[in-house]
């Protein structure tokens, strides 16, 4: 089955944040996929891979260690569901899955955040 390259990217994305692949697989994988969006006519697809790139070129730069990486990385996958009357964030996608529980904020109330790798 082939997938859209938005569909590619969440999966890899997720494998990362997931620990399934290192941080230089990642980038080698997205960097050879993504050299020619601008020449996609994709505004959506063009804003998540230029979120991602502006992201690890901040990384490289030393302005984020990889921890703080990951968590500006996570909103890129985030889905925001309800599990058992608990707010959950789940990152991932068909074959990757991530749950953190977090707050969502209700009359200024909130909850603490905790991060599991959801078994596939």
């Amino acid at each position: 089955m082939t997938h859209s390259l938005e569909f590619n990217i969440h999966e890899k994305l997720a494998e990362y944040l997931a620990g399934e692949i290192s941080l230089r697989d990642f980038e080698d994988w997205f960097f050879s996929e993504t050299w020619d969006i601008d020449q996609m006519d994709n505004p959506t697809l063009a804003n998540l891979v230029y979120g991602i790139k502006l992201s690890l070129a901040e990384f490289s730069n030393g302005d984020w260690t990889e921890a703080e990486l990951r968590s500006m990385l996570r909103p890129f996958l985030e889905k925001y569901v309800v599990v058992d009357s608990q707010p959950v964030v789940q990152y991932g996608t068909s074959n990757i899955s991530c749950r953190v529980t977090t707050s969502i904020t209700y009359s200024d109330r909130s909850a603490d955040i905790k991060l599991s790798k959801v078994s596939a």
